[in-house]
């Protein structure tokens, strides 16, 4: 599987995006990242392993609490992809655009 394939699998679900965005202010526990999702902490963590399996986040362990952090760079694969495709879908559509509305009259200014 490729590092994108994995990035987009593992955001695919709504609670694991929000782990990402709530995480973006910097590193959580997994009991507050619970506490913002509105679910058990074995809930969250299996969201949690899903987004460390993608490279996404890291987990470290002190004890019993589990902090969690972004992988800076690990949703470059998916900016990439959506970029290209971004410019390219955007100039195939913007010379549609031009071909739709049809020859201009060049000889007034």
């Amino acid at each position: 599987m490729s590092s994108l394939d994995a990035v987009v699998g593992a955001i695919a679900s709504e609670p694991r995006r929000r782990v990402v965005e709530h995480l973006a202010d910097g590193p959580a526990t997994v009991s507050a990242l619970a506490e913002v999702l509105g679910m058990s902490v074995p809930g969250t963590m299996r969201h949690v392993d899903r987004l460390a399996e993608a490279g996404i986040v890291l987990r470290t362990k002190a004890g019993r609490v589990v902090t969690v952090e972004l992988v800076p760079g690990s949703l470059d694969p998916l900016a990439t992809w959506a970029l290209q495709h971004r410019l390219f879908w955007g100039n195939h559509l913007d010379r549609l655009a031009g071909h739709l509305a049809g020859p201009t009259d060049r000889s007034e200014p």
